[in-house]
Order: C-alpha cells, then structure tokens, then sequence
C-alpha cells in the first residue's frame, strides 16, 4: 500500500489561515490528491466551489448548489483527506441542530486531542449549506469573498455527510472543532454545512493519529505576512 494512503492518517495540503488571506492558487491535482486518499473536503482554485471526495470520487458544489462530478485535472489550493476506514458505526436518531449533535459526538470519541473522519448517511430533517463563488485575481481575502456566498436550505432530505474534526491545538493550520460537507444522495444537491438536523442516520467514525500537511510551494504562499486570522475563520465557518 502507498504509505500517503494508510488508513487513519490525515493529508492536508496548505493552511487555513493561507485559505483565508486569499491564496486560493490551486496547489495540488486532484489526481495527485487522490494518491492521498479517497475520502475528503477542501475548494478549488479561485474558489470555484466546495470540494468533496467520496468514496474516490470528486465532486464540486456549485454556487447555484448543484453538484457535478470532476475531472482529475483540476487543481485545489486547500484540501484534507485520509483513506477511510471506520472503527465505529453508530446510529443517531431525532438530533434536532448542529450544536446538539456537536455535543453528541463529543461524547462518542476517546479524546479532543486526536483527528476524527466523520461519515453521516441518512435522511436529514433540516440542512443548511451555503457555497462560495469562483474569484477572479486579485483575489481578495475570504472574509469578503463570502459575501457573495449563495445559501440553501432543504428540509427531509437524505444523503452524506461527511467531514473532520480536529483538535484545538492545530487552530490557523485547519479548522479547531468540526467541519462537513453534504452531497444529496442523488448527488444533485450539496455544499459546505452550516446547520442540520438529524431524521435518520448513522455515521461512521475513525480515529487519526497521524496528521501530515504539505505547504505551498509558490511565491504568493512564501511572501504571505502571517497573522492572527481565528477571529476571520471563525466568521467564514459559521
């Protein structure tokens, strides 16, 4: 087995806080990102939509929320994947908001201070996901970027969620706490989640011990001023 491919491990190409000052140069194929793992989230170059990979597919969300799958040629400037295999499967039934099931999952891991996949399949009674728009350079900063982000709302809808949770200590490399995405079932529908509430659905956890980040090898990235940029990702996550 390719060792970037060990499940349990967690790849990461750039940073968030990179992300977040507008360097949104693709960095990596998906293609190569692909010899990282086959389970994942992250952008596309200029922002152009919300990444998802499942089960070794890609696909992009589109600013009008629909969902289309990807060639291998595209290029990202952030991303995180590992090669899933979960260690636990539990069902989670009439979960009724985010802050809620947060608090449910919390309860379901062995400590904060490691990586945790998630994969939710199910029917979702509440889903709130909003989608970023292409950029076009100079690009500006995410925090104004995201004002023109389209939002959608759909109600007793099912299908996959997925995402990570990391712990606090990686706070300005990626993102402390838990971050998802969603792909309807029939992959018409999808983008970053802000809110839902569970119906119906089980979510399968793994554990990663080993996390492995890669920077960008550009004159943008090497030149970046580097700040405090927590109170800013916290704004682009909500």
């Amino acid at each position: 087995m390719d060792e970037s491919k060990i499940p349990n491990h967690i790849y990461q190409m750039s940073t968030i806080n990179a992300l977040v000052s507008g360097l949104y140069d693709g960095c990596i194929s998906l293609n190569k990102l692909l010899q990282k793992g086959n389970f994942g989230i992250g952008t596309f170059k200029g922002l152009d939509g919300e990444l998802t990979l499942l089960n070794g597919s890609f696909y992009r969300t589109r600013p009008d929320g629909s969902v289309y799958k990807c060639t291998k040629n595209e290029f990202v400037p952030f991303a995180v994947v590992t090669e899933f295999e979960e260690y636990r499967t539990y069902s989670i039934r009439d979960c009724n908001c985010y802050a809620n099931i947060k608090k449910y999952l919390d309860n379901l891991i062995e400590s904060k201070n490691v990586f945790y996949a998630f994969y939710f399949n199910g029917v979702f009674s509440h889903m709130k996901t909003k989608t970023v728009v292409k950029q076009n350079l100079p690009y500006r900063p995410m925090l104004n970027a995201i004002r023109d982000q389209h939002v959608f709302e759909y109600d007793e809808v099912e299908g996959h969620l997925m995402g990570f949770r990391c712990p606090s200590f990686v706070e300005g490399l990626n993102v402390p706490g838990y971050h998802f995405h969603f792909i309807s079932k029939d992959k018409k529908l999808g983008g970053h989640v802000s809110e839902f509430s569970i119906k119906n659905a089980d979510v399968r956890i793994q554990k990663c011990s080993c996390f492995r980040m890669e920077l960008p090898d550009n004159e943008n990235f090497y030149n970046m001023k580097v700040t405090n940029r927590n109170n800013e990702i916290k704004q682009v996550e909500k």
